[in-house]
């Protein structure tokens, strides 16, 4: 366990190393352009509860590619035109447990404790009206994902309940899956400044921790509402903010914008992790549903390079004997550079 949690600390001071380096190629090649830093907190506090999935916190680093002279751009066969590509990294947690959380003894009746810490690589492809988004992940399930540590640092730091039951944690397992998500983008007409855009999307996603297919739809209506793909959760679309074709230098044009925006989704489960169980191993489980929507709600608010955006998100009950939905809270502060 030591073992794992040296790497994820070495790896993850070079995935924050990223940022600094892209700078340096920016000024001697312009072959990666550092364009926009997200940092999400998700967390059920909103809620005002502790359960389910309880927190999740993400690192990411979006960068502009001028140059697409290398094959790797070209991997999405479909052509819809002239395009930008964006690569984006990132550094993710998320935990999940049960709902009573004084309990030190395994919950037999409810989901497990599981926490997920993974690395992920993402290609995007940008054109007026699609976004195609490719996205690895690699993580460790497990003690090592170090969850149990940071779950109770948070809570100590707040004055928050120990939370007592991570001795029954998912086993250690390496966690590899592969994401692909389609957006498109249909804007209407403005209103002076008043516009609104709607984004419908769908996505499949392939590997041991999950396997299942999403689509869904989310819509905002404000003012200055920039020429982007929207807003998405960290599970629900792709990374925020990525540009449509030919609005890279256009982005921050106006000093402000506003929006309110909403969010509908199903999806189709065929595998959960955090509910069926380690792959290899005989491990704590609930059994699953296999469909689940989500509706949400909330605004995004941009001041020059600043940022804010809040999106609450309630989700369907997620394995049978759950007593009823669930909802998280999502902030994502952006800087655009």
């Amino acid at each position: 366990m030591k073992f794992y949690r040296k790497v994820f600390l070495a790896v993850a001071v070079f995935f924050a190393s990223v940022g600094v380096d892209a700078q340096e190629v920016q000024k001697e090649d312009k072959e990666w352009v550092l364009d926009r830093f997200n940092f999400y907190f998700e967390n059920d506090i909103f809620m005002k509860t502790d359960d389910g999935y309880s927190a999740g916190e993400r690192f990411s680093w979006l960068y502009y590619i001028p140059d697409e002279d290398y094959d790797i751009y070209k991997l999405f066969f479909v052509d819809f035109g002239e395009s930008n590509s964006y690569f984006t990294f990132a550094i993710t947690n998320q935990i999940f447990t049960p709902t009573e959380i004084e309990k030190t003894e395994l919950i037999p009746y409810d989901r497990p404790y599981a926490g997920w810490t993974y690395l992920e690589a993402g290609m995007h492809k940008s054109s007026k009206n699609h976004l195609r988004s490719i996205v690895l992940k690699v993580g460790m399930i497990g003690p090592s994902s170090m969850s149990e540590d940071i779950q109770n640092g948070i809570h100590k730091i707040t004055g928050s309940e120990e939370v007592k039951g991570w001795d029954n944690q998912l086993h250690d397992e390496l966690g590899i899956n592969l994401k692909y998500t389609h957006k498109w983008l249909f804007e209407s007409k403005k209103f002076g400044d008043f516009e609104m855009a709607g984004v419908p999307f769908l996505s499949a996603e392939l590997g041991n921790i999950a396997i299942n297919a999403t689509g869904g739809v989310s819509a905002r209506f404000g003012f200055n509402i920039p020429k982007d793909f929207g807003v998405s959760s960290i599970d629900i679309g792709a990374d925020p903010g990525i540009p449509i074709y030919g609005e890279y230098t256009n982005m921050k044009s106006r000093d402000w914008s506003f929006s309110i925006n909403l969010l509908g989704a199903g999806s189709v489960v065929g595998r959960d992790i955090f509910l069926d169980g380690n792959t290899f191993r005989d491990s704590h489980s609930v059994e699953k549903e296999n469909f689940v929507y989500y509706y949400g709600f909330g605004f995004t608010l941009r001041y020059k390079n600043f940022v804010f955006d809040f999106i609450e998100i309630n989700n369907s009950k997620k394995f049978k004997l759950e007593k009823g939905g669930h909802g998280v809270g999502t902030m994502v502060f952006s800087w655009l550079y």
